[in-house]
């Protein structure tokens, strides 16, 4: 009975840590797949944005209309964000990894609290710097959709310029960068969350260390 009840009741320490680590299971296998979905949905459309900014001519002094024309300055910052969110995916699958160290039984090879939480604060800064540029990017090409919406008059149909219209490769351009936002916004969330949970975390007491170790 008495056996029976020591196997069922584990110290206060040791069960925290449990459920902290299932937590990072939890949110990092969650936060990996969307990140990683989104990510993908990114990079392919800023490659294919990057590949169409250069417009060639259909016949001689009439030009196709091309995506992206006169937004490649706003291209590197995505670029740039869809680097950290890549960085940041990477981050949500080390959640993943940490979480095996702290479901041990033992505190013996646990990370410290201090250590973990420099690894979240990692993993948002990451995420910060990605959602700053990916804002940035987004709203530099907001602004030149923006100007060329304006200028899309009825005088505007009589240009010969058919790069001043807005084209479908142009949105395309704004929902990757949406898709970079979202992803890193996750990030964000998950991270921020699972920071709080392991700053609710108490030291243990030389007792619940010890206990630990005799189970």
């Amino acid at each position: 009975m008495t056996t029976t009840s020591s196997n069922i009741e584990s110290p206060p320490f040791l069960s925290g840590l449990r459920i902290l680590g299932y937590q990072f299971k939890l949110i990092g296998w969650a936060s990996f797949w969307l990140k990683l979905a989104l990510a993908i949905a990114a990079i392919v459309i800023v490659l294919f944005a990057s590949a169409t900014l250069g417009g060639r001519p259909a016949a001689p002094g009439q030009p196709i209309p091309t995506a992206g024309a006169g937004i490649g300055l706003g291209i590197p910052f995505l670029i740039g964000g869809v680097v950290c969110l890549s960085i940041s995916v990477y981050w949500s699958f080390f959640y993943t990894r940490l979480s095996r160290r702290l479901v041990k039984p033992s505190p013996k090879g646990q990370p410290s609290k201090s250590e973990t939480t420099n690894w979240i604060r990692a993993a948002l800064i990451t995420d910060l710097i990605g959602m700053l540029l990916m804002v940035i990017g987004a709203e530099s090409i907001g602004g030149i959709l923006f100007g060329k919406a304006l200028s899309q008059g009825v005088g505007s149909f009589i240009s010969i310029d058919p790069t001043r219209f807005i084209q479908p490769g142009d949105l395309l351009i704004i929902l990757g960068s949406i898709h970079g936002i979202t992803g890193l916004f996750i990030g964000l969330s998950s991270s921020l969350w699972l920071l709080q949970q392991t700053a609710m975390q108490k030291p243990p007491v030389v007792s619940e260390v010890a206990a630990g170790r005799n189970d």
